[in-house]
């Protein structure tokens, strides 16, 4: 604005002293050697402005043919960058489409105009591993570590192709390298925790943990989970070491992080049975019963008690006022009934699952209430419903499908951690493997 103002103020100065010569009218008279030269003042003024022009005109065209190549040449390598970016970008919609032959074309053409950039190398070495040329693929992630821009990048590739390879001290190398590299890369993070979970690296875990959830790779909600499943599993290892009070002390803090996490409440239950502590272990149970009924509770939950008889029985119905509506609230009732002689009660239980699917334990509980009560008919029809019944729920990897007996974080078929659901034995949905897009490495 300032200069605005400038400009205004000396152009009417400019025009102000034009007006005042052309009207003060007179003559101008200058002598060069031998040689004297008249006019008029308005004349004088007008050689001068052309003089002026002449003079602004010729320097903008000097400056324009000095400038003129440099400028060809800039304009001229701006439209070979396009060129090259726009068959960089058909190169990556490529390998997304899985068409290796055309990421390969463009791939070669993108790295002819632009010379080798990173995302060209990143380009090439996407297309090789879509033709199936994993060596060559390899030799361009490696080439990409020799760039900063690009290091994190080559990585994991290369980590990819070892994962490929099975070759895991590679992968735990590359994912390493990575994740000092770049610390809230959530692959990075997962890589590096998945790796230590696999060897029993349990405290490794929770120091990879803190640090991913600390830069965000990390949800809070997956935070909390993964930290009480990994403090179940170094309970368990204190356990086994006859080290109680570790045992308790991580059970604990396994409890309190994810009340529904059904092996930390059971870890806490055991322990505080052993220790005589049947109160505290009674409480624990009925924390977490409303959130996860297991059957694994209410075996311990009858541990808790020294009862029997109609105590007993009124003792284990308290699961079922904590969760009226769940299956396992009524199965552990029934059993509880059952061992009381209180075969009505039994029934009543049973009866409120006569809509839902008959499993093994629901039959062969029939056949027993029949058989106290000397149905022998109903019994014989119980008995052979168990054959065909549904099989009971069990621990099962939702990654891989392998049934285990007892829960582990870390599942034996495919060494997936945190995998293991309580379900019923079945087929599991594969995870998808497509080839990760360039633009996602």
């Amino acid at each position: 604005m300032l200069a605005l103002v400038l400009y205004l103020v000396a152009l009417a100065a400019f025009v102000y002293l034009v007006v005042l010569l052309f009207e003060s009218g007179g003559d101008l008279t200058w002598m060069w050697g031998s040689f004297e030269y008249s006019t008029s003042v308005p004349v004088f003024v007008l050689l001068v402005v052309v003089a002026t022009a002449a003079l602004v005109v010729a320097f903008w065209l000097l400056s324009w043919l000095w400038r003129g190549p440099a400028r060809i040449k800039e304009s001229l390598g701006r439209r070979r960058r396009e060129k090259g970016y726009e068959s960089l970008t058909a190169g990556l919609v490529a390998v997304a489409a899985g068409d290796a032959s055309e990421a390969r074309r463009h791939a070669r053409k993108a790295d002819d105009l632009l010379g080798h950039p990173p995302l060209t190398l990143l380009l090439t070495a996407q297309a090789a591993q879509l033709d199936g040329d994993h060596e060559a693929a390899d030799e361009h992630f490696k080439a990409m570590l020799e760039r900063p821009e690009t290091e994190f990048l080559g990585l994991r590739g290369l980590m990819a192709a070892a994962l490929r390879r099975g070759d895991r001290a590679a992968v735990r190398d590359y994912a390493r390298r990575a994740h000092a590299l770049r610390p809230d890369a959530k692959w990075a993070a997962e890589a590096v925790f998945e790796l230590q979970t696999l060897e029993g690296d349990w405290s490794g875990a929770q120091r990879t943990l803190e640090s991913a959830r600390d830069r965000k790779a990390f949800g809070a909600d997956t935070s909390r989970r993964l930290r009480a499943t990994l403090l179940v599993e170094e309970g368990r290892k204190a356990l086994d070491s006859l080290d109680r009070a570790a045992a308790l002390k991580r059970a604990r803090e396994a409890h309190d992080e994810a009340p529904d996490l059904v092996p930390a409440t059971v870890l806490l239950a055991r322990v505080l049975i052993d220790a005589q502590k049947l109160r505290q272990a009674a409480k624990a149970i009925e924390k977490s019963w409303p959130r996860t009924p297991h059957p694994a509770l209410a075996e311990l939950y009858v541990e808790t008690g020294r009862d029997s008889g109609v105590e007993h029985y009124k003792r284990i119905s308290k699961l079922v006022d904590l969760a009226p509506d769940a299956r396992e609230s009524h199965l552990a009732a029934a059993r509880a009934a059952l061992d009381s002689n209180l075969t009505g009660e039994a029934r009543c239980h049973l009866l409120a699952l006569e809509d839902e699917t008959v499993t093994t334990c629901v039959a062969r509980l029939w056949a027993e209430l029949e058989e106290r009560e000397e149905n022998a008919d109903e019994v014989s029809l119980w008995l052979r419903r168990v054959a065909d019944a549904d099989p009971e729920a069990t621990w099962q990897c939702d990654r891989c499908g392998e049934v285990a007996s007892d829960w582990h974080a870390v599942c034996e078929g495919c060494g997936a951690f945190d995998h293991a659901v309580w379900r019923p034995p079945g087929p599991v949905e594969p995870p998808l493997q497509t080839q990760l897009p360039a633009t996602s490495l």
